[in-house]
């Protein structure tokens, strides 16, 4: 038999989707999962029907049982209602029988603490059909507060009417703009209007998930600026602070992989002097990961590269043969500029020495430590059976001790020493080479190892030689107080007793005629006996002064010129011929005991 009968069936039923039972009941802030895409329904308030309690018959017998059945119908969620019979409906009757039960109105009161939750969570869950009828049952058990109840449920639906204009933009691609008008302003303005309102926060996340993905697309392809700036714009809505977090790690972690791939990419790359490619892989890496260890050291590897190639400013290095041997020793010469010529008030400066100007080098180069040897010419020699332009043509200029002069002298070439006659010795800078003997060596080594070498431009011989001094002589102007090259000093004194003419006083080099290569202190960038010993032939062609000279350090040179420079004091320069700027016109075709060579290398 039923435990209780229905006198009436005209009460409003419970919504559709039960609710559930008091104990598991949360907060209205933690009711829906933040990306349900479900809209609410904007609609304006409708009428419900009026709530009227289901009518129980409470037999004495029975009470017992009821209010378990109504504990029971609690416990379910079935708070009211007739089909089944709600826990309000029964504890009411109970609660109003005679005797009363007061464990039934306790009962009572907790279902209708329970049903003003639900009306809370239905309320900001944009659920309106459910809200009204839990709004209904309250206004016949709680009529009191029905007019709290009618307006807050107008405040959200107010704030639904925002969600519908937020969710249509949102779906139009409008998330953050225009300002006014965007799916987030419209959000907010409906969390403004209705605190806590669930579909503005489900559309506020859907804008932020929208963006984080928007990120991640980005970064697969490599624009790490824009997903930077997707994920901050997902960080000021603030929906998913941990999500966007865990979007900025993975964006991190592609960041520092790509950087590391793009830095090994650069490092091939550099390896073979692939200068665009391994610039174009440091701008990935760059771009990845502005702190990815390795960048600024692969970024100074880069600058000095196109600068020096393999090799750094002042390093010392012989390229090998193909076969057996190697070349000279070499120097790399930083980049940089200065200037060249002979200033307005320089002593002794002549007119073909101006007007000075300036030359800037883009790229470092490689000059040859000291004047080229007897012995490394005599290998050019062995190696091609080569005959210089004194060889053939049977004499060359050589220092006369008897008249204290230079002569020319049969059978002197570059086997000989400065007077012409004896051999010259292995460690001797080589002389009586004329320009394109010079040429011709260089040439040589060239096809032996590979690299460009050539005789330095009048440019890259004086910028070695000054080596950063801005003055008339490359040690600046005071005279120094030993010597520092072999020029022609007071305590000079040839074999047979000879002293100079015009001597450098208080210079006392111990040689007459050319030393060892190296006998004296390095210059500034490295380089030996620029300043003296022998002078060396460059590749420029003979111009009169520097008007129309080329500003980047190349050798100026015209076709079919006749006349080369010579630069750098010799053994028997004076004062005047050792400053910086001093500079010589000399036929290609002499060859002299005065002058030698020394090669310089592209680097």
């Amino acid at each position: 038999m039923a435990l209780a009968l229905a006198l009436s069936g005209c009460g409003a039923g419970e919504p559709s989707s039960p609710a559930p039972a008091p104990a598991a009941i949360d907060p209205p802030e933690a009711a829906a999962a933040d990306h349900a895409e479900a809209a609410p329904d904007p609609a304006p308030t409708r009428s419900a029907l009026p709530w009227r309690r289901t009518e129980v018959l409470v037999p004495v017998e029975a009470r017992a049982a009821l209010l378990a059945q109504a504990v029971e119908a609690e416990r379910r969620g079935d708070l009211f209602g007739s089909a089944p019979l709600g826990a309000l409906d029964l504890y009411a009757a109970l609660a109003s029988a005679e005797p009363p039960m007061p464990e039934a109105e306790v009962g009572r009161e907790r279902v209708l603490e329970a049903l003003a939750s639900r009306f809370e969570l239905a309320r900001l869950a944009g659920r309106f059909d459910d809200a009204e009828a839990i709004a209904a049952v309250l206004e016949v058990e709680r009529a009191d507060g029905d007019a709290d109840r009618r307006a807050m449920l107008a405040q959200a639906r107010a704030a639904a009417q925002h969600v519908a204009a937020g969710d249509a933009r949102r779906q139009a691609g409008r998330w953050l703009s225009p300002r006014g008008d965007s799916a987030v302003f419209h959000y907010r303005e409906a969390l403004a209007l209705q605190p806590g309102y669930v579909p503005a926060q489900q559309g506020l996340a859907a804008v932020e998930r929208a963006l984080i993905d928007r990120a991640e697309a980005a970064a697969a392809g490599g624009d790490y600026i824009d997903a930077d700036a997707d994920l901050a714009r997902a960080a000021r809505i603030g929906r998913h602070p941990a999500e966007v977090q865990d979007a900025r790690a993975a964006l991190a972690q592609r960041r520092a992989a790509r950087a590391a791939e793009a830095l090994a990419a650069a490092t091939v790359a550099l390896d073979r002097l692939d200068l665009p490619t391994a610039a174009r892989a440091l701008a990935e890496a760059q771009a990845a990961d502005a702190q990815a260890t390795g960048l600024d050291a692969a970024a100074q590897r880069l600058a000095t590269a196109r600068r020096y190639g393999h090799f750094l400013p002042g390093q010392r290095f012989a390229d090998a043969f193909a076969e057996r041997g190697s070349g000279p020793a070499m120097v790399v010469i930083q980049h940089g500029t200065f200037r060249m010529g002979s200033g307005d008030d320089e002593p002794g400066a002549r007119d073909n020495e101006r007007p000075a100007r300036s030359v800037r080098f883009e790229r470092g180069f490689a000059l040859a430590v000291h004047e080229t040897t007897v012995a490394e010419f005599s290998r050019f020699i062995a190696a091609t059976g080569y005959r210089t332009v004194a060889e053939r043509s049977g004499r060359s200029s050589a220092y006369d001790e008897r008249g204290g002069a230079m002569v020319g002298l049969r059978g002197a070439h570059w086997r000989r020493s400065y007077t012409g006659r004896g051999l010259a010795a292995p460690d001797l800078p080589v002389v009586h080479v004329a320009f394109e003997d010079a040429v011709a060596y260089a040439e040589w080594l060239s096809a032996r190892t590979g690299q460009r070498y050539r005789l330095p431009s009048e440019a890259e011989f004086e910028y070695a030689l000054r080596a950063g001094v801005d003055a008339a002589w490359p040690w600046g102007t005071p005279l120094p107080r030993r010597a520092l090259g072999n020029l022609t000093g007071d305590g000079d004194t040839s074999p047979q007793g000879r002293r100079w003419g015009r001597p450098i006083r208080g210079w006392d080099d111990g040689h007459w005629g050319p030393s060892a290569v190296g006998s004296f202190p390095a210059e500034g960038f490295g380089t030996r006996d620029l300043i003296g010993n022998v002078s060396e032939w460059v590749e420029d062609c003979w111009h009169d002064g520097y008007r129309r000279a080329p500003s980047d350090g190349r050798a100026w040179v015209n076709s079919g010129c006749r006349e080369r420079v010579v630069r750098g004091g010799s053994w028997a320069s004076t004062l005047e011929q050792a400053r910086s700027a001093f500079r010589l016109q000399v036929p290609q075709e002499l060859s002299s005991a005065r002058i030698g060579f020394r090669v310089a290398r592209d680097i």
